[in-house]
């Protein structure tokens, strides 16, 4: 947004300070930073007290006379907006014309929004930083994704939210059954989205909100409704919910109904078993791999990655060369061996630029180290299409 649209956004809100229904979906609100004190405040209620308070920000030194000039743009707004008293009689409060009253108004604006502005600036930019280190977080996050209960998800949050339901006179309901599909997700980081998300529902409901979901192909689709309100994507906290969503496979949005639109991926992951020795690297492929619906079964030595090829039957195996007691050669070649796990397909990872000796033993591809996202996952993409058109 300019600085010219948002001056006109301030001079719409301050005409319409008493109107609620109108400050409750304002363009404004996209530049307030929620604070812990604004728990029990409506959007509305918030905005005006923003709005209020850069008034009284603008108020001189009170050691000048009253009757100075730098008092006239200060009190022809608070007399407008924030008294609402008529021009006519704010002019007979001054002492000036009507001329002079809306030219000292039109400064008040400018004082104001200019004002605005740098704090929405400041807000964006620790906002920011906020994202940033979210976003820091969830790479080092170590994703543990495993099939779970949506209701049983969802009702754990709604406990936790039951004294911020209670205190905004809430009526929550859910419509989601026991008997849907389980999702494969990361609990911690889904009860935190959902927790995210419905708390910012219950702060903009009057007086209820619905929650109802329905199986897709490969997906359950979560609808969260707030009634009357339509729902606005602004604010830092919904894109923290859409980065916990996203890094587990989900999303979210709000469509053009004011409705959130969550996603969740279903209980059919493409499951690869990844043999490598290095904590680092399993955590690595674990970021990866998790978002593209991969469950993903980590195996740090040879004899472990034998065992749970034979048990689990893996759709795919990432297998590492340098490996102690058994290298990834010796694995590559009892797999091979074992008629229970010759036709799962294998990718060889490793820093060694060693190739063609992973193909003659029977690897269906070759990846050197370090291994970027795109790169892992269209190769295990094409390996996967590859096996599959040879059954």
């Amino acid at each position: 947004m300019e600085f010219e649209t948002f001056r006109k956004h301030v001079k719409d809100a301050l005409e319409h300070l008493d109107d609620a229904a109108h400050l409750q979906t304002h363009p404004l609100l996209a530049y307030l930073r929620e604070t812990t004190a604004d728990g029990q405040l409506t959007r509305a209620q918030r905005l005006r007290a923003w709005l209020k308070n850069a008034i009284e920000q603008l108020k001189p030194a009170p050691d000048l006379p009253s009757h100075a000039p730098e008092w006239r743009g200060y009190l022809a707004l608070r007399y407008r907006y924030v008294q609402r008293m008529n021009p006519l009689n704010i002019e007979s409060e001054l002492g000036i014309s009507e001329r002079q009253f809306y030219r000292e108004l039109n400064k008040g604006l400018e004082a104001l929004a200019a004002l605005l502005w740098e704090s929405a600036q400041a807000n964006r930019c620790a906002s920011s930083s906020e994202t940033q280190v979210l976003e820091n977080e969830l790479s080092q996050w170590n994703l543990t994704r495993q099939p779970c209960s949506l209701h049983t998800l969802l009702a754990d949050t709604l406990a936790t939210l039951a004294p911020l339901i209670e205190n905004h006179r809430i009526q929550v309901i859910s419509e989601v059954d026991t008997d849907l599909p389980d999702i494969f997700v990361d609990a911690t980081l889904t009860r935190q989205a959902l927790l995210n998300t419905l708390r910012l529902a219950i702060q903009h409901a009057r007086p209820r909100v619905k929650i109802r979901a329905q199986a897709e192909e490969k997906c359950l689709r979560v609808v969260i409704e707030v009634e009357p309100a339509k729902l606005l994507a602004d604010g830092e906290d919904w894109h923290n919910a859409q980065l916990l969503f996203n890094a587990q496979g989900g999303t979210l949005e709000i469509n053009a109904a004011g409705q959130v639109i969550i996603r969740l991926p279903r209980v059919m992951p493409t499951r690869v078993l990844v043999v490598d020795d290095n904590p680092a690297i399993q955590q690595l492929f674990e970021r990866y791999l998790a978002p593209q619906q991969y469950e993903v079964i980590h195996a740090r030595s040879g004899s472990e990655a034998l065992r749970l090829a034979e048990e689990i039957q893996p759709h795919i195996i990432t297998l590492d060369v340098m490996m102690p007691t058994m290298d990834g050669w010796q694995v590559l070649r009892a797999l091979k061996q074992n008629p229970t796990t010759t036709h799962i397909p294998i990718v060889v990872c490793s820093v060694l630029n060693e190739p063609e000796i992973a193909l003659s033993l029977g690897a269906r591809a070759y990846l050197k180290k370090p291994i970027d996202r795109l790169t892992l996952v269209e190769t295990l993409t094409q390996v996967l299409a590859g096996a599959a058109a040879t059954r």
